[in-house]
């Protein structure tokens, strides 16, 4: 077991776990939610197709989300790399529902606008179990003290999507 002031995500375990599962899983997760719905996959999970900053190439993963309306939050370890492609804001296509939905997501950080409601939206729908696990200090209404907000940012990234209306989409 790790030690009390290190997070499970810190651990040797972890990292094997994460190789083992992006590895070997998320091929097979892809496509199961790019057939319907997802199944029962779709309710906590999405995919997040992104163009690459510096390659131009479309990258497509699978992500946990929480969503209300149109906004989507998406809570990521800083050790993944999808999330450096939507740094400074980018448009992306997410896979919710049985259809792509085109959308901007950023990533967003502790002195942002939108980082509290974004945060106690997440919290919301999905729980603190979520950021809680990542090592983020946060209460059960979403609120995240002053004093921890530095190591929220270090441990887990906040993306926003904002999605765009579907009037018009064939």
């Amino acid at each position: 077991l790790p030690k009390p002031d290190r997070l499970f995500t810190d651990t040797l375990q972890f990292k094997i776990m994460r190789v083992a599962t992006v590895g070997a899983a998320n091929p097979l997760i892809k496509r199961m939610l790019a057939r319907g719905s997802g199944g029962p996959l779709g309710k906590s999970l999405m995919l997040l197709r992104f163009k690459g900053i510096k390659t131009g190439r479309t990258f497509t993963t699978p992500v946990g989300y929480a969503r209300a309306g149109d906004t989507v939050v998406i809570v990521t370890l800083p050790t993944y790399r999808w999330w450096r492609n939507i740094v400074g804001g980018a448009e992306v296509e997410v896979r919710l529902d049985g259809r792509w939905r085109a959308g901007h997501a950023r990533i967003l950080v502790p002195n942002d606008a939108d980082y509290d409601e974004t945060v106690a939206l997440q919290v919301a729908i999905s729980g603190p179990g979520t950021l809680r696990t990542f090592g983020v200090d946060v209460d059960d209404q979403g609120r995240i003290a002053l004093a921890g907000r530095a190591v929220a940012a270090e441990r887990a990234h906040i993306v926003r999507i904002e999605l765009k209306s579907e009037q018009g989409s064939p």
